[in-house]
């Protein structure tokens, strides 16, 4: 009888969970919702609703912080209630879970154990190089003895990471992501405007302004700072360019490091193969253009670049074999 096999990818924005039994792929918001008794109110995209409008009596947390678990007792929590509506098939799971390679063995001891707990007929828990899966996703021959260079731009974090012969060669997992780019549009209504923002609000507007190519406007509804009472104005799109591209620059920096310290010999793979990019922050148009401008090498993005990583695992939950 075959087995079931789950692959899960922790987001810093969102969980999302694969099966080998399974066409489609869950994906949910990566947070959860507590009453003042530290009760379940709600998870995932639920939870997420109430965010920014709960009563004092309910909290919201986003159990992830810059690619590692923050608040380990509800990760578990939030978790468990997934997977135990997620799995019901198999009496026994083999668990395979993408982890960054650039954090101390603590974090990815947390990794295992919280999944150990709160999986369901947990037969075994893997993890697995979040860069590797990032490359299986992208249709890379992880195998074969050429490099590639993988830039994963995430919510919370960017990891830069070289892959080689079924393994990461280097890896570095940088503390910024797109979220920057929300509180910096909350300080700029804030302070240029007079008008006072929420964090989903921030994030529409940054949504917008990554999928318009034209110099557009959105209206932005808020609080007016100084009389407290609503008050909305149209702000053109590209005001967060130049926010956008100090956030780029800052990876384009990082990304020149690591090509100054990796062997020359997969830095000429990486020059006729040119650099994948992946992560929800390779949704920015301009993104690819800026890298090959001043990268001087071409850079290769795909359509949902947000999902190669639990592509990744889907593949590697399809092909394991029983164990």
């Amino acid at each position: 009888m075959p087995k079931g096999k789950i692959g899960i990818e922790l987001g810093t924005s969102y969980l999302r969970i694969c099966a080998n039994d399974k066409d489609d792929i869950l994906q949910i918001k990566n947070v959860i919702a507590l009453n003042n008794k530290m009760k379940l109110v709600a998870v995932g995209n639920e939870a997420y609703a109430m965010y920014e409008k709960e009563p004092y009596t309910i909290q919201v947390i986003s159990p992830m912080t810059h690619g590692v678990i923050g608040d380990y007792t509800n990760m578990r929590r939030l978790l468990h209630v997934v997977l135990n509506s997620y799995t019901k098939r198999f009496r026994s799971y083999s668990y395979y879970a993408a982890v960054p390679v650039d954090i101390s063995n603590i974090e990815k001891r947390a990794f295992y154990d919280m999944i150990l707990e709160a999986g369901v007929h947990v037969k075994s828990v893997d993890l697995l190089a979040k860069p590797m899966l990032d490359a299986v996703g992208l249709g890379i021959s992880v195998e074969e003895p050429k490099g590639s260079m993988i830039l994963n731009l995430g919510t919370d974090t960017c990891e830069i990471s070289v892959v080689c012969l079924g393994g990461v060669v280097c890896s570095r997992l940088l503390k910024c992501g797109s979220s920057q780019l929300d509180s910096w549009m909350m300080q700029y209504m804030r302070r240029q405007e007079g008008i006072q923002i929420g964090k989903k609000t921030a994030e529409k507007f940054k949504y917008q302004y990554a999928k318009s190519q034209q110099d557009k406007t959105f209206f932005i509804k808020g609080r007016d700072v100084v009389c407290g009472l609503p008050k909305g104005k149209k702000i053109p799109l590209s005001v967060m360019e130049r926010r956008t591209y100090e956030f780029v620059h800052q990876v384009i920096a990082e990304t020149k490091d690591m090509l100054e310290r990796i062997p020359p010999q997969l830095v000429s793979d990486i020059m006729a193969g040119g650099i994948f990019l992946s992560g929800g922050g390779s949704n920015f148009f301009k993104v690819k253009s800026w890298m090959e401008e001043e990268l001087n090498l071409p850079v290769h993005t795909r359509l949902n670049p947000e999902n190669t990583v639990i592509q990744g695992l889907k593949v590697i939950c399809n092909q394991k074999n029983d164990r």
